[in-house]
């Protein structure tokens, strides 16, 4: 996670996310709304030993997302009523190894006061392992972040990037990427889900987010099977967090106006590089495979549970990437770094599986 710290993490507590990566790979079916409510809450969690009944005031949800705050007051109540009984549906393995499908409810109360203009809710006590005790392989964002994006979708897709930023990118089937976000009755004809929801995205992101992405799909003949995300730092919209983080920190009674956050830009964009000049990226829907450096065996090791890892010894970690390596290398004697990488990481969970 050394590419979140240097950002996330010098922001105050309570307005960076803290979730575990089972949880970021859950599938649920949270409205835009209801997203923003949960994670403000997260936000807000001291880490203590208990789950406090919290409250969130709806002025600063509207404030915050930059929406007209009449609207939400008036959904408030149905806000509540659906957030109490939404679940969350996280796959992960048994200590024998079995696949384990596990669906919990995220909040155990949820209360809205006409007149205080708060929402009151409590997490259930079994959200514990993916809110409280985070120890390891957990992500972090600032809650500023996520509540600027407008579409659901968007807000999935940053989270799952955010969890693989420090590996630069993530590869998942169609069939998983359609599973995560609730998607398999919708946008039945790939282009059309690449319009309304990837491309969506990855607009959102550019403009609003930390991290930005292209992407590469990967086809069998005429049917698009996976998709490749390559994972980007937003710089400008890095630089504008960093000054609001900044400013949080060295005053709690003056704010920093736009037209000096404007100014402040030029001055850099003119002593440095060019503004708006971006990394090198895959072209969309090009067959080339260059992208940022990969490793095989971080992204085998991004793939397991707390649980998966601590039972699993060095020397078998080493064992599996070697003869998955060894194989790959084989049977691919031409191919490219980043192919080795990604097919490694395939064989090793294969071999994991089976042994």
């Amino acid at each position: 996670m050394g590419h979140q710290k240097r950002l996330e993490l010098g922001a105050p507590s309570d307005k960076v996310v803290a979730k575990a990566n089972d949880l970021i790979r859950a599938r649920h079916s949270l409205s835009t709304m209801e997203q923003r409510v949960l994670v403000m809450m997260v936000a807000k969690l001291s880490r203590e030993s208990e789950f406090p009944v919290q409250e969130i005031p709806i002025h600063e949800i509207a404030d915050i997302s930059d929406i007209d705050g009449s609207n939400v007051y008036r959904a408030a109540q149905d806000i509540c009523d659906s957030l109490v009984d939404q679940t969350v549906d996280i796959h992960d393995q048994s200590e024998e190894g079995n696949r384990r499908y596990t669906t919990y409810n995220c909040f155990s109360m949820c209360q809205y006061e006409e007149g205080k203009g708060v929402i009151r809710a409590k997490f259930n006590e079994d959200m514990r392992p993916f809110l409280l005790e985070l120890k390891r392989r957990f992500t972090l964002y600032l809650v500023t972040v996520f509540l600027r994006l407008r579409s659901k979708y968007s807000t999935q897709i940053y989270e799952l990037l955010k969890m693989r930023q420090g590996l630069s990118n993530l590869r998942m089937s169609i069939e998983e990427f359609r599973w995560k976000l609730g998607l398999e009755d919708k946008y039945q004809e790939f282009a059309q889900m690449k319009r309304r929801v990837i491309e969506q995205a990855r607009g959102e992101l550019k403009k609003r987010a930390d991290i930005y992405f292209t992407y590469r799909v990967i086809r069998e003949g005429r049917s698009a099977k996976e998709i490749q995300f390559y994972i980007h730092e937003n710089e400008e919209v890095t630089q504008e967090l960093k000054e609001e983080v900044s400013a949080l920190e060295n005053s709690q009674d003056t704010t920093v106006s736009r037209s000096d956050k404007n100014a402040h830009r030029e001055k850099e964009a003119t002593a440095g590089d060019s503004p708006g000049q971006e990394p090198s990226t895959p072209v969309l829907g090009a067959t080339s495979t260059e992208g940022p450096q990969v490793d095989g065996k971080r992204m085998f090791l991004e793939d397991l549970s707390q649980e998966e890892i601590s039972s699993l010894s060095g020397s078998e970690l080493d064992e599996i990437h070697k003869k998955a390596r060894n194989q790959v290398e084989e049977d691919n004697p031409d191919a490219v770094s980043s192919v080795l990488a990604y097919k490694t990481h395939s064989l090793m969970k294969e071999l994991w599986e089976d042994r």
